[in-house]
């Protein structure tokens, strides 16, 4: 009964409850949006810092490839590039591998000359294999005068 003599109707305190009740779902709604806001911020820094290792490693090794790609079948192995990229020092390291082929449709006889490239973080040491970012595989195809005529990238592998 209420104070004006009238009885409570059997409803009354709903508008109450389903006032708390909605700003208890928006609150989770936004706890949540909260949530992953910074899960995909604290991912995003993560994601940021392997791709410009990525990127460093790729542009290396492309610079590698020119630098290499004028040598002869009697180059030494060695790191060529040794720089920042990205705000990474990277290493590549690279082992030559020399062949003859004869070319099926005249006969010629072409010098080719694989040669594997390796980049990793700068550490003072070669490229191992565990801690390799890009490794690529490119064959210089070389005429008998010793100029390269073709260049082929055979493979192109990123880790991590």
């Amino acid at each position: 009964m209420r104070r004006d003599g009238r009885p409570a109707h059997a409803d009354s305190g709903a508008s109450l409850i389903l006032c708390i009740g909605f700003v208890l779902m928006i609150g989770a709604i936004c706890a949540g949006l909260v949530g992953l806001a910074t899960s995909g911020l604290n991912n995003r820094t993560t994601l940021q810092r392997v791709r410009d290792r990525q990127y460093a490693a790729d542009g290396a090794i492309e610079q590698a490839i020119a630098l290499v790609r004028p040598l002869s079948c009697s180059a030494s192995n060695a790191f060529i590039v040794d720089a920042s990229l990205n705000g990474v020092a990277i290493r590549v390291d690279w082992v030559n591998a020399c062949g003859v082929v004869q070319s099926s449709s005249d006969g010629t006889v072409v010098a080719q000359r694989n040669v594997v490239f390796s980049a990793c973080e700068s550490t003072g040491a070669a490229c191992s294999a565990a801690n390799v970012i890009i490794r690529a595989e490119v064959n210089f195809q070389q005429a008998g005068t010793g100029g390269v005529t073709k260049t082929y990238v055979q493979s192109w592998s990123v880790n991590q």
